[in-house]
């Protein structure tokens, strides 16, 4: 680069600014090219490849213990999981809903009407372990009062008598 002009008679080196561009702009491009990242674009998370309706339940989305009622009916034993009311004496249903939840990691606890037999119980404790449910307690069902509804005896870890 020349700031100032060479007096006559010397001979100075100049600096050739197009070619310093060139040379620049040609290393740039090099570089530019030739790097490579270590983690490739399809690695990242982008959520596209999942529907928005396909992602499933999480273990926060139940409670601590799903509570398996279990009264006498007229046609048998009247099964209720949660809120869900199912046909009575389908203990393949109960089995199915709770291989639809498919948590494991959740406990059951079934609460048996004094009322019903040992039989029918054992019949819906069958569905519940055939399930993938691992986490089974059994309690007794206490009658409703005047203003609350049904009650568990005692709590999830432990098993009335």
């Amino acid at each position: 680069m020349r700031f100032q002009a060479e007096p006559r008679g010397e001979s100075g080196v100049g600096l050739n600014l197009p070619a310093m561009v060139d040379m620049v702009f040609t290393l740039l491009a090099f570089f530019v090219l030739a790097t490579q990242f270590l983690m490739p674009e399809r690695d990242f998370g982008l959520g596209y490849r999942q529907a928005a309706g396909a992602v499933g339940a999480v273990r926060e989305d139940f409670p601590a213990v799903i509570p398996v009622r279990l009264r006498r009916a007229e046609a048998g034993v009247a099964i209720t999981v949660g809120q869900a009311r199912l046909p009575d004496d389908a203990f393949d249903a109960l089995r199915a809903k709770l291989a639809e939840i498919n948590m494991p990691g959740i406990g059951v606890l079934v609460m048996a009407d004094p009322g019903l037999s040992v039989d029918q119980v054992a019949r819906a404790l069958d569905a519940v372990l055939a399930s993938p449910m691992r986490q089974v307690a059994v309690a007794r069902l206490r009658e409703a009062g005047p203003a609350a509804g049904p009650a568990a005896g005692p709590t999830a870890g432990a098993a009335a008598p």
